[in-house]
């Protein structure tokens, strides 16, 4: 049997507002934090260059794993929003047809 399922759209606009305002905060942290990640080599002797160059690839790393994280927690948040949109027309659809039957 199927179930029912209530959906407020206020709470589901809200959670959608929610997914992007922390994907903002996640932005404004890296950007603040991003360049301290990446370090100058203390020297220029062969140990701290490749201290150096480890430290940069992982901070590299580190900055395309949190563009991707803000990526999709935008996409999730549209998607919310795009479902929420389909679920009402859906509903007014469903809820036209049953006013049709009952006249």
């Amino acid at each position: 049997m199927v179930g029912h399922v209530l959906v407020s759209p206020e709470i589901v606009l809200a959670a959608s507002a929610e997914l992007d305002l922390l994907a903002e905060r996640l932005a404004l942290a890296a950007g603040l934090a991003g360049p301290a990640t990446h370090v100058l080599p203390s020297g220029a002797e062969e140990v701290s260059l490749l201290a150096a160059s480890h430290f940069n690839k992982a901070a590299g790393t580190h900055d395309s794993s949190i563009a991707q994280a803000i990526l999709e927690l935008h996409h999730a948040a549209a998607t919310l929003r795009s479902q929420l949109s389909t679920h009402i027309g859906e509903d007014v659809a469903r809820a036209a047809t049953i006013s049709a039957i009952q006249v």
